[in-house]
């Protein structure tokens, strides 16, 4: 829902060169960060999650909803292995024609704000809930946030914001004359909704699984779900 699929030189000029001078310094962040990383371990983890985060956004919309799989990459890659993530799966999305390139750096720096705030939320609901209600609700606030973001991008932009939607997805849309933001913002949010859902169900069910056979990728144990699922008397550390 986050990944604008506009085509180059519709934003302002303003507005898509300040997202590609963010990006630019908050990927050189990242990369800086990275020189004391383990690059074994955490490189070909960043290459499986970019393409399972590039063929999901491929997919056909499910009720007008991309799914991207962000907070999942945040969760196990980290906020800034997470954003460069968000950087190779935008920039090969828009080499194949999915968004111009003139949008990359907002691309990039909406879905790597959601790579970040969902292992931020992930890590401070810890000692809340479970694992899978963690992730989704990680999901949920997350994607909230960046939506409202990208709404602000809308009002920011001062075009119509009718050019933000697939005109032959959202027929409903569709009207004489520009869609005001307040419209825009009612269509996002409502049908944002019902693919956040889907989305915190996806990623809930698969950071709980990946905490039952590889829960070091989580960066903690989960001693209390992985006592419930083990037999009685037997205990892991």
């Amino acid at each position: 829902m986050t990944h604008m699929h506009i085509p180059d030189f519709v934003l302002p000029v303003w507005l898509w060169v300040s997202g590609f001078l963010l990006m630019t310094a908050a990927l050189g962040i990242s990369l800086l960060l990275l020189r004391s990383m383990d690059r074994k371990k955490k490189i070909p983890l960043l290459g499986a999650i970019s393409a399972a985060m590039i063929v999901a956004m491929s997919l056909p919309e499910f009720f007008f909803y991309h799914i991207n799989l962000s907070v999942i990459a945040g969760i196990l890659l980290g906020p800034t292995l997470g954003f460069v993530a968000a950087f190779i799966v935008n920039l090969m999305l828009a080499l194949l024609g999915h968004g111009g390139i003139t949008v990359i750096g907002l691309n990039t720096m909406l879905l790597g704000l959601e790579a970040v705030l969902g292992h931020a939320f992930f890590t401070l609901l810890k000692r809340v809930f479970p694992v899978f209600w963690r992730a989704a609700i990680a999901t949920v606030l997350t994607l909230f946030c960046t939506t409202m973001l990208l709404i602000v991008i809308v009002a920011a932009s001062n075009i119509n914001p009718q050019d933000f939607l697939h005109a032959d997805e959202h027929a409903f849309a569709v009207q004489e004359g520009p869609l005001s933001v307040l419209k825009f913002a009612g269509l996002v949010l409502l049908f944002g909704v019902v693919g956040w859902i889907l989305e915190a169900a996806i990623t809930g069910a698969v950071v709980k699984f990946i905490s039952q056979v590889k829960p070091d990728l989580l960066g903690h144990k989960l001693h209390e779900e992985r006592h419930q699922a083990a037999p009685r008397g037997e205990h892991f550390d």
